[in-house]
């Protein structure tokens, strides 16, 4: 068997994941004292969203509020603290669930959602 060519799926892949992403998080919902960072690695294939900045001037803010990758030809949703249902929103953006992993929740749970690769 032919191994086959993975680039043209991992480009569109990569395409839908920073669109929604970019779209995913609404910066108006944030004291104007923090910020919203994308991060887009696409030769890692790695894509996050990050919150930073201070809140009343003493509380330092650092954290990821979404983080997806692509592992072996899959959508892997690492991490998610949004509003967001970012594997609907990835789907509405071309990506089949059934290629998407919600890796967020241990591999016992994700057996039970049959809409979602479990790995």
């Amino acid at each position: 068997m032919e191994p086959r060519d993975s680039a043209p799926i991992i480009k569109i892949y990569q395409q839908a994941i920073i669109k929604t992403l970019s779209e995913a998080i609404s910066t108006n919902v944030f004291p104007k004292t923090l910020q919203i960072v994308q991060i887009f690695d696409r030769q890692s294939n790695r894509f996050q969203v990050l919150c930073h900045g201070w809140v009343d001037e003493e509380e330092r803010v650092f954290h990821p509020v979404i983080h997806v990758e692509i592992i072996n030809d899959k959508v892997w949703i690492q991490h998610n603290q949004s509003d967001v249902d970012i594997g609907e929103e990835l789907s509405n953006n071309g990506i089949p669930k059934s290629q998407m992993v919600l890796g967020l929740h241990p591999p016992s749970i994700r057996e039970l959602n049959p809409t979602y690769a479990s790995e």
